[in-house]
């Protein structure tokens, strides 16, 4: 049976449908719980059979497994939901959050909200799951970054994670990665008087629309200027989200376009297709061509996904900076900074002057000019989103686990591998040079010599970076005016980017994936990386006081809510980005498995002692 329509305007399956619910739902209840939104209570000794039992007298039975970090991983198909005796099969997950309202104490307004974006997110998952339906993992992990974006299913915390509000079907369609389809780049020429350019001396505004544009495109944009009556000496080129122009800037920069200091001009360029983000394009003729990163003023996954002025004024600085201190150290060869070429900001007249004003009225025109994952790779080297790994197929296959056989490896010797690339050079970073990465999986990439992973790149320095607030040497280098704009923040906040947004946030997923399809222990997964930290440790005994400033071994770390911050605070318009929210804390998994091991290590000592 058909139900339908979802974006592009075909039909959903109902198989399809109730499916991507009742994954929607295990999904919500996992997360929540861990969130400490609500509290399930096991039914059996074992602790596989649950039962939610929520304020408005539904409960939600289902087979679980509670995983080292604590949350349950919750069988779709298990799920039942019982009103007054009476069980059904859980088949609608807003259902399930209209159950769950009085509990986790979500008004009318914000309900209705947050289900429209858990709608869109059901709807690009539909899409993600049919487009995907012929792949096993293995054929995703086989392909370029560029193509596996359009078959992954977004932040695994957040349970609406494809909102998108502010989109209808053909946007979907038009811009969405799952679809697979290009975007080419409106231009507007920008009065330079009014604009914001952010270039290095060693870069020209010619390299930037080079990035976009073939020599007959670019010979057919300057026509148009010129046609237009505008001058490249008085206004500087600009590409634009076509989206963006018509959904925005058409009408909030009228009085811009009408006195001449914006002057459209139309599509020109390249084929760009869109990442996880939506923001940033990647040239889908050119991989090694610089991506740019263009506002969407549509709310997606808690934020409205515009661009600040304010972190694209320092980001090619700090990222050049950042890019000579990995060039120089040989801890972070392993280490690719994604450098910010160039960015240009073009401030509303009026809404940038209002003190306070929502952000997302000030965040609405810009570009951000960045180097490629796949620019001056070695042959036979390849790039992958970090988010990718924890992904599955139709058959709960996950990517990790494909590579691993793929690469002919261990799995401890491959997670070994992963943890050199990707885990030390970012708590390098924060131990010697006191610069602390929210290395989430969408801006964390990892680069794979075929299967193994050799190195990392890291990009996205517009809030996803801080500096320690303590007078480190290492830092003075950094020029005054970057030093300014970053946050400064305290030791533990610094090592809450790397536990909460990197492990707990990534790695997290990860080693669920391979216990609940491989049956690895994640003792193992987190003793190899713990192993692999205190190797690295104990090559630079010069960094004692900084491991110990930055301790990731202690007994608790702190649980961060996403979900549940938005429940409370709803979608009223704000300064600034919704803040995560605290619970209490966590069994550290590096403790647990550390802890294991060393009681093995004992165990062994007394059975050989005994034998003697």
């Amino acid at each position: 049976m058909m139900l339908g329509p979802h974006p592009g305007g075909q039909a959903v399956e109902r198989e399809t449908w109730t499916a991507i619910n009742r994954a929607a739902t295990a999904k919500a209840i996992s997360e929540l719980a861990y969130e400490e939104a609500f509290r399930p209570v096991p039914l059996d000794p074992a602790e596989t059979r649950w039962e939610l039992r929520l304020a408005s007298g539904a409960r939600y039975r289902f087979e679980a497994v509670r995983r080292i970090w604590g949350q349950l991983t919750v069988s779709p198909e298990s799920l039942v939901r019982d009103v007054s005796g009476e069980e059904q099969p859980v088949d609608d997950a807003i259902a399930f959050l209209a159950d769950a309202r009085e509990t986790l104490d979500i008004s009318p307004p914000t309900f209705c909200t947050y289900a429209k974006e858990l709608y869109n997110t059901l709807m690009a998952d539909a899409r993600i799951t049919a487009a995907r339906a012929h792949l096993a993992a293995d054929d995703l992990a086989a392909l370029s970054d560029t193509q596996l974006q359009r078959f992954l299913n977004g932040h695994p915390k957040a349970s609406a994670n494809k909102g998108r509000l502010g989109w209808g079907l053909e946007d979907f369609a038009g811009y969405a990665p799952e679809f697979g389809g290009t975007i080419t780049l409106f231009w507007l020429a920008a009065a330079r008087e009014q604009c914001r350019l952010f270039l290095p001396p060693d870069t020209g505004e010619e390299a930037l629309l080079s990035a976009a544009l073939d020599a007959g495109e670019m010979e057919r944009l300057k026509a148009a200027c010129a046609e237009a009556g505008v001058s490249t000496e008085t206004h500087l080129l600009m590409p634009v989200h076509p989206w963006q122009w018509q959904g925005v800037i058409a009408a909030q920069f009228a009085g811009e376009v009408a006195a001449r200091r914006l002057v459209p001009l139309g599509t020109f360029g390249d084929p760009f297709v869109a990442q996880q983000s939506l923001r940033t394009l990647a040239n889908a003729r050119r991989p090694d061509a610089l991506h740019v990163k263009l506002p969407l003023t549509i709310l997606n996954t808690s934020a409205w996904r515009g661009v600040p002025g304010k972190y694209m004024e320092i980001g090619p600085a700090f990222s050049s900076w950042l890019a000579g201190i990995a060039a120089r150290d040989p801890v972070l060869r392993p280490l690719k900074v994604l450098q910010e070429v160039a960015g240009a900001f073009y401030p509303h007249p009026h809404y940038e002057r209002i003190p306070d004003a929502p952000y997302q009225f000030c965040e609405m025109l810009g570009a951000i000019w960045r180097e490629s994952p796949n620019a001056c790779l070695p042959a036979g080297h390849r790039a992958m989103m970090m988010g990718a790994l924890a992904q599955r197929d139709g058959a709960g296959w996950p990517i990790a686990s494909a590579l691993i056989a793929r690469s002919g490896l261990e799995y401890a010797e491959w997670l070994d591998r992963l943890f050199g690339a990707v885990v030390i050079p970012l708590y390098h970073f924060m131990c010697r040079y006191g610069v602390g990465f929210i290395a989430h999986g969408q801006n964390v990439t990892v680069i794979l010599d075929r299967a193994v992973p050799v190195g990392v790149a890291i990009k996205d320095f517009q809030g996803d970076a801080d500096l320690v607030d303590q007078p480190f040497p290492e830092l003075e280098t950094l020029s005054e005016s970057v030093r300014k704009v970053l946050k400064r923040r305290p030791p533990a906040h610094l090592l809450q980017h790397l536990q909460t947004g990197h492990f707990a946030s990534v790695l997290r997923f990860v080693s669920e994936a391979l216990a609940d399809h491989d049956g690895l222990d994640e003792h193992l997964f987190y003793a190899t990386l713990a192993e692999r930290l205190r190797r690295y440790q104990a090559e630079h005994p010069e960094l004692a006081e900084r491991f110990a400033l930055f301790d990731l071994f202690q007994p608790k770390v702190p649980r961060i809510a996403i979900n549940r911050v938005r429940f409370a605070i709803g979608y009223g318009d704000a300064g600034e980005r919704p803040v995560p929210d605290l619970g209490t804390e966590l069994d550290n998994p590096l403790y647990l498995a550390e802890t294991a091991l060393s009681y093995q290590a004992t165990d062994r000592s007394l059975l050989s002692g005994a034998s003697l």
